[in-house]
């Protein structure tokens, strides 16, 4: 058993898993995390934290250095709570993230028959290829400042720039940062945080708190067509990695001859747009009614039919599965990081469309997910897809076709 300030030598790091730590094997049997480690290195590590079946510690000194390190670029790695592989390559990031992703497939959807993955599609930039930056107010030591949270989850500090941000973005943060600053608050409002965004055409918007309905929509490419996004509405911050998500899917979904297609959780109606005309019936359900009215514009610009929902995905699911023939239907669902409500898992386990495709940015509550639908054999992973969209962190998005069993 381990105490905290053990300084331990010839610790051999074997694997990372989901969130970035890497993994090692002490003498006692003990597991240990190790942060900002990779695969392949030996190092003197501190324990910093024991638990009862693991612990944790820092490294003090590499005796050996894995061959699948790479020198940080950014001066805040290792303070900032967003980046969690900077130390590895583009590569050697892209390999450990697909064996997590097969890892906790098996862990936690108990899924042994899960087919084997597509190989993970690296982002085609590993830097500069966020499009929306989103900065903290907080109370710094000149007063009121804007930044991002250390990884305590409770310390900020103040950004000069973030090296995942579009250059259109960083080239504007000092400036909107400064004018957030100069903002009057009433007394006793705590300041709102501030967000820039950037679009297809490098057109580049800020806003406190919640954006206005009142500006200018975006224009983003999708495969190739332009649609249009409202600034405070959802699109995907890799707008390069997207676009190998939507061509995955549509491959996929095309193999089967399917009539109806329900897009829940929809945004802007994106993979119902992604989809083209591949479908004669299709609905689409966003809570969101900006999205939900640029969803109507963008599928008229592109002469496409459709019904469109506004509401919660649980709450109007069964009412539109209860409206096609589901041995016919298609269900794609793109729910938070939280994964979907008991109640859409309800309704497609007792309307039991013919396929259902589900897009996630977070693997373990995507495994606990399919774990439901799988169960009793109700649905059956046939295909398994990962990209890395979010490059240098610990997240990565995942696609995963079900068909009825």
């Amino acid at each position: 058993m381990q105490n905290e300030g053990n300084i331990i030598k010839g610790v051999e790091i074997f694997e990372t898993v989901f969130g970035g730590d890497g993994v090692a094997r002490l003498p006692d049997g003990e597991i240990l995390f190790v942060p900002f480690s990779a695969p392949g290195d030996i190092a003197t590590v501190e324990i910093t934290e024991v638990k009862k079946s693991f612990c944790r510690g820092v490294i003090r000194s590499l005796e050996t250095a894995s061959p699948l390190r790479d020198k940080p670029i950014c001066p805040y790695y290792g303070r900032c709570g967003g980046c969690a592989y900077q130390h590895l390559t583009h590569e050697a990031e892209c390999q450990q993230k697909s064996a997590q992703f097969k890892t906790v497939m098996q862990r936690i959807g108990k899924l042994q028959d899960f087919p084997e993955p597509e190989a993970m599609q690296a982002s085609s930039t590993r830097y500069g290829y966020r499009n929306k930056l989103r900065l903290e107010p907080f109370q710094g030591t000149a007063g009121l400042s804007y930044g991002f949270c250390e990884r305590d989850n409770a310390t900020f500090f103040p950004l000069k720039q973030c090296p995942l941000a579009m250059d259109s973005i960083n080239k504007r943060l000092p400036a909107e940062i400064q004018k957030a600053k100069a903002v009057k608050y009433p007394r006793g409002r705590h300041p709102y945080t501030l967000t820039l965004r950037t679009d297809s055409r490098g057109e580049t918007a800020s806003y406190l708190g919640r954006a206005s309905s009142k500006l200018k929509w975006f224009r983003e490419k999708l495969l190739g067509n332009e649609v249009s996004v409202p600034v405070g509405s959802f699109w995907q911050v890799n707008p390069a990695t997207a676009d190998m998500l939507f061509s995955t899917l549509k491959n996929w979904l095309l193999e089967y001859e399917n009539r109806s297609l329900i897009d829940a959780y929809a945004g802007v109606g994106t993979f119902s747009l992604a989809m083209g005309s591949a479908f004669q019936y299709r609905a689409v359900i966003e809570n969101d009614e900006q999205a939900i009215a640029a969803s109507k514009y963008n599928h008229e610009q592109l002469g496409l039919k459709a019904r469109f929902c506004t509401g919660n995905t649980e709450a109007l699911l069964g009412n539109c599965l209860a409206n096609v023939k589901c041995s016919e239907t298609t269900v794609i669902l793109d729910p938070p990081r939280t994964g979907c409500m008991p109640k859409v898992l309800t309704s497609l386990l007792d309307f039991k469309p013919s396929i259902v495709a589900y897009i996630s940015c977070n693997p373990t509550t995507l495994a606990r997910d399919l774990n439901t639908l799988c169960a009793n054999g109700a649905y059956v992973p046939v295909k398994a897809a990962t990209f890395n969209m979010f490059p240098a962190t610990a997240h990565f998005e995942s696609a995963v076709l079900l068909k009825k069993s």
